[in-house]
């Protein structure tokens, strides 16, 4: 089996680890919301150091994590490509591409800042807090909301994080497969992104169907045991950073 970390939980005994999931949800928000306001090169660094840190101090496996990256690698540079292309402004002196602009570059370099963020937010979310913690987190925000089944939302989101990994277990699994049997040397790429696609759907709805048939056979309800949440101090100071964080993007 192919050995992904990508969007997996890795437990570590860190502070992370350890910290309450509801206010680690709370953190992720703030700190996208820190990318998503951020106007000036200072704000995106101080966001940018923030989630560093926090991806060090996981202590979860940083080179497997950016060789699985190349897929998001590749969606961040097409996105600076755009964005240098379509913005129109200043030319670059004595460029030798006349339609790449210096707001472009700028413009591109801003969107794939916050794209880098977020995604090692969300790495260090997912690697940190178990899919059953995090059923349980969105259970409790959804629980006040009126007319809102909170048990089954938080259901659909958690299956749908457990069949991510899988999807990504697969690919890689079945990538290393075709390159085995050669699959590079066929020259029509349509057949080979078929190879690829079809039983990729096909193990992907197989385990979908494994997963029901298991929670039936489990006899699964919506009326389960509440989860009980505990905070300490660290993680309030946490919680303040990335507040200090977002008013520093924002002013």
């Amino acid at each position: 089996m192919a050995q992904i970390s990508f969007f997996h939980y890795i437990h570590r005994d860190s502070v992370l680890h350890r910290m309450d999931g509801r206010l680690k949800l709370i953190c992720l928000l703030l700190v996208s919301l820190s990318a998503s306001f951020a106007s000036e090169w200072h704000n995106y660094l101080g966001a940018l150091f923030i989630t560093v840190i926090a991806l060090i101090l996981t202590k979860l496996p940083v080179n497997a994590l950016l060789k699985e990256m190349k897929f998001f690698a590749a969606i961040i540079i097409l996105v600076f490509i755009a964005n240098a292309v379509s913005v129109p402004g200043d030319p670059i002196p004595n460029s030798l591409l006349t339609n790449i602009s210096v707001q472009g570059i700028t413009a591109g370099g801003r969107f794939a800042g916050r794209l880098i963020i977020i995604l090692i937010a969300c790495i260090v979310m997912t690697g940190t807090t178990p899919l059953l913690t995090l059923k349980n987190v969105i259970e409790w925000y959804l629980r006040p909301v009126p007319f809102i089944p909170e048990v089954q939302v938080a259901t659909m989101i958690n299956l749908t994080f457990v069949l991510l990994p899988v999807i990504l277990d697969n690919y890689s699994e079945m990538m290393s497969a075709q390159r085995s049997r050669c699959i590079q040397l066929n020259r029509n790429p349509i057949r080979r992104v078929a190879y690829i696609v079809f039983p990729l759907l096909s193990r992907t709805i197989r385990r979908a169907d494994e997963i029901v048939y298991a929670m039936e056979a489990r006899c699964y309800c919506v009326e389960r045991t509440r989860a009980v949440f505990k905070t300490n101090k660290v993680d309030w100071l946490i919680i303040a950073v990335c507040v200090v964080n977002l008013i520093y993007s924002v002013c």
